[in-house]
């Protein structure tokens, strides 16, 4: 009768943890795949705010009377340089995100996978089956029947 509850507690937990594993891998992904658009949406903003800003400084020199000249070419090289920048950062960030939700759906299918075993252990009388009732045995406990030499 403890053999067969064994067994059903060994199923029944098996099928939890592949439903909970594959749920977490579907939000994984959403997750993914959320953080990729959040970062293509930053770098389209942030050349949207490159262009104004360069189209501004082009009206600025026009208005000023300056068709060319390396201050106008060094302002537009600025912006160009800030523009990298920030999608150098955002490149860093959305694979930082992707790396730690990794690291998180590894977590959680390792405790999902640790709480199958935990279920069968207790399935098959948990500590009791050591002789030592519901709480660890002790080292003694353990040794008592190892022969010494």
């Amino acid at each position: 009768m403890a053999e067969t509850a064994m067994i059903i507690s060994a199923i029944s937990g098996t099928a939890g943890t592949k439903a909970t594993v594959k749920g977490q891998k579907r939000a994984s992904r959403a997750q993914r795949q959320q953080q990729e658009l959040q970062t293509r949406r930053s770098q389209r903003q942030a050349i949207r705010e490159t262009q104004l800003k360069q189209a501004q400084l082009q009206a600025s020199a026009l208005g000023a009377g300056v068709v060319g000249g390396s201050a106008l070419g060094g302002g537009m090289s600025s912006l160009q340089s800030q523009l990298g920048g920030a999608q150098g950062f955002a490149s860093q960030m959305s694979g930082l995100s992707n790396q730690i939700s990794i690291a998180s759906q590894k977590a959680q299918t390792y405790g999902a996978v640790a709480n199958l075993g935990m279920s069968a252990f207790s399935a098959a009388g948990g500590f009791g089956a050591f002789g030592g009732g519901t709480t660890p045995p002790t080292e003694g406990q353990l040794l008592k029947n190892v022969v010494t030499g």
